[in-house]
């Protein structure tokens, strides 16, 4: 009887081993999970933005594009605009004829994507389309392109951030920097599906890729 204990009792801890492995493992694939950014409400955004100082009025257009927008606009994927201020598509129905997305042959009220939101908001600072093009580009490969990596201590006010980095990102999101919180973090501007709306956000451990966009890199502020 005893040497069958034995034995039971190792053939019960072959099987128990394993599964308390396992589950460590899942706590610590789950606690290290990255952090989710954390939107901010209106009131600490004005907080947070109404001290900026800019070192151009290129740099302050910019910014104060991104948040001119805010809770104003609906994601939509593939939404671009070239508008200089309000585009009175905003808001109307459309059909999503890009691919790639679970929204693609969908009628939602039309807006922007993350990078289009870039685009306009540069548009914003005077440029024409063509000139937006060719200095900040459309899309998010494109934008990462024609800017310049920067390490996040560095960043500064219309800076753009990214989630993923190229190449080798299936997908990416994009956002401008617009301010900073108490304890000097970036807060960043996005159109983002999550939320189908522009909002300001922490980095969270979601924005990690940041640049600085080829029509700032002059500037010092």
């Amino acid at each position: 009887m005893k040497k069958n204990h034995k034995y039971a009792l190792r053939r019960a801890l072959l099987v128990a081993i394993p599964l308390i492995i396992l589950a460590i493992v899942l706590v610590c694939v789950n606690s290290c999970k990255r952090e989710d950014y954390r939107v901010l409400q209106a009131d600490e955004i004005a907080r947070y933005t109404q001290g900026n100082e800019y070192s151009s009025r290129e740099q302050e257009d910019f910014v104060e594009a991104a948040l001119s927008l805010v809770g104003k606009v609906r994601y939509f994927w593939g939404g671009k605009s070239s508008a200089v201020g309000w585009d009175d598509e905003w808001g109307t129905m459309k059909t999503v004829t890009s691919s790639g997305s679970s929204t693609t042959g969908t009628e939602r009220p039309y807006g922007l994507d993350c990078s289009g939101y870039v685009s306009w908001c540069f548009i914003q600072t005077g440029a024409t389309p063509q000139q937006m093009s060719q200095s900040i580009g459309e899309g998010t490969w494109n934008q990462w392109q024609k800017s310049g990596e920067i390490d996040k201590i560095e960043a500064r006010l219309g800076d753009i951030a990214f989630i993923n980095r190229y190449p080798g990102a299936t997908g990416n999101h994009i956002g401008i920097v617009v301010g900073f919180d108490a304890e000097g973090e970036p807060l960043i501007a996005h159109c983002t599906p999550s939320y189908d709306d522009v909002v300001v956000s922490t980095c969270g451990d979601q924005f990690r890729y940041f640049r600085r966009p080829a029509f700032l890199q002059d500037n010092r502020q």
